[in-house]
């Protein structure tokens, strides 16, 4: 796992509910879909193409987008249960999976007010390359 893979955990949030809000959005429609009638002798021939096809199509591709956000959301948080170290995984949940600063992650995981959000930064980075680390000695392996 990388920090920006951590880092695109909130907006891939947002992602998703904006595809959801879209996607809902779609199914109400504006106006009718009946022909206009004829006025002063122009045809009420529809445009080329389609327009409740071309919506599902939309929706679809919404949909797939939908999907692959989620996945991509559940293996982060596999991911994240799946630290052993008690701590570190806290200090991921609070900042990267919850949007606190690193001064609130701080003062939740440490419990007074002047905690120091370096602490934690830095207990993630020094995580991130240990394992990073350990990955690399397992694939020369």
């Amino acid at each position: 796992m990388t920090i920006d893979e951590l880092r695109s955990y909130i907006p891939n949030k947002l992602k998703i509910i904006a595809i959801d809000a879209e996607i809902e959005a779609s199914y109400m429609t504006v106006s009718s879909p009946v022909p206009s009638p004829i006025v002063a002798g122009k045809s009420n021939v529809r445009p080329v193409g389609d327009p409740t096809a071309s919506a599902f199509s939309r929706v679809e591709d919404l949909r797939q987008q939908k999907a692959h956000l989620i996945h991509r959301q559940e293996r982060i948080e596999q991911w994240v249960d799946s630290i052993t170290d008690l701590t570190v995984s806290a200090i991921i949940q609070l900042h990267f999976l919850s949007g606190r600063t690193w001064k609130q992650t701080a003062v939740q995981l440490y419990g007074y007010r002047y905690a120091d959000g370096d602490a934690c930064r830095m207990a993630v980075k020094r995580y991130l390359e240990k394992e990073s680390c350990s990955v690399c000695s397992a694939e020369s392996n």
